[in-house]
């Protein structure tokens, strides 16, 4: 998971350089890694379902239907 973060964070920076999103979205990204970390992974799962949730402005239910069929794909080497 560290180099995904790793890798998130670099392409978020290389955005915000492009003026493509806003610097406060970096932030924010730095931010709730560091908050994930102080939580089990159960529980950084079901706030990231809600966050997508949100977001999308979906209800959780069909956001979870949604992942649910993304991690039932096979993984492509």
């Amino acid at each position: 998971m560290e180099s995904f973060e790793a890798w998130l964070v670099r392409r978020v920076a290389q955005a915000v350089e492009a003026g493509e999103v806003p610097a406060d979205l970096l932030a924010e990204l730095r931010a709730e890694f560091e908050a994930s970390r102080g939580k089990p992974p159960e529980q950084s799962e079901t706030d990231a379902v809600r966050g997508i949730a949100v977001q999308l402005q979906m209800p959780v239910e069909n956001v979870e239907v949604g992942l649910a069929a993304l991690e039932a794909q096979p993984r492509v080497v």
